[in-house]
């Protein structure tokens, strides 16, 4: 099975977990629609959110036509992966003693595979520093939008834009999420003069759209998959 891997780094192992965590998060809103009967206000749309997100990330790094390109989006992710486990055991607080020797083992061990997977990053020709390397989320969403629908293609470009916002929304528990939506919504006025607003999950507006923009995007990655899975004989 050809997936672009080379010798320190593999593509398909993270393309094909972040497929099976975007199935999971699907599976799993289906499911609990079907049990509770119940369309919860924001828990559909963070669970969305994971399940478009992993199936992204997964397209992103399987479409582009070249192995070289493929295996240098691999490395990005991988390196921002370990970048963020460094910066998080690196400033979390813990006692002294054997905690602390074994948070700085941790360290020590991350820092060992940055160090192995730079000379990766130098035989596939990559300059940058791999401890330093990023990887923009918005940005590859954006890029996976224009692959999936055309550069053209305004109205689906700025909706799966608006999906990916309004599930980071929900997810972060940011409060514009409930106020743009408080036209679908009943508005209680009490005696007092005050209002309450009873926030509703929206399933045509937001947990369908969500939904179905992860599956979609899921359903490329494994198109993509089944494509990149082939043997290249030597000519």
């Amino acid at each position: 099975m050809d997936q672009g891997s080379i010798e320190g780094l593999s593509v398909e192992n993270p393309v094909w977990y972040s497929m099976c965590i975007s199935s999971e998060h699907l599976d799993f809103a289906l499911d609990t629609m079907r049990a509770t009967s119940t369309m919860y206000p924001t828990a559909y749309m963070t669970v969305a959110r994971t399940a478009f997100v992993a199936a992204v990330n997964a397209v992103w790094v399987l479409a582009p036509p070249t192995r070289q390109e493929r295996r240098e989006r691999a490395l990005r992710l991988r390196a921002d992966d370990l970048r963020v486990q460094v910066t998080s055991f690196r400033d979390m607080q813990v006692p002294e003693g054997k905690p602390e020797e074994a948070r700085n083992g941790l360290l020590e061990q991350l820092r060992e595979r940055q160090a192995s997977l730079q000379k990766v990053a130098t035989a596939l020709g990559v300059q940058e520093d791999v401890a330093k390397m990023r990887f923009h989320q918005t940005g590859a969403i954006d890029w996976v939008a224009q692959h999936m629908h055309g550069v053209d293609d305004d109205l689906l470009l700025g909706a799966t834009q608006a999906l990916w916002r309004s599930g980071s929304a929900a997810a972060h528990a940011q409060f514009h999420f409930g106020v743009m939506r408080f036209d679908r919504n009943e508005v209680v006025h009490e005696e007092s003069g005050s209002s309450i607003v009873r926030l509703r999950g929206d399933l045509e507006n937001d947990v369908g759209p969500a939904i179905a923009s992860a599956t979609m995007t899921l359903s490329e990655a494994f198109r993509l998959y089944d494509l990149r899975s082939v043997s290249h004989l030597p000519s």
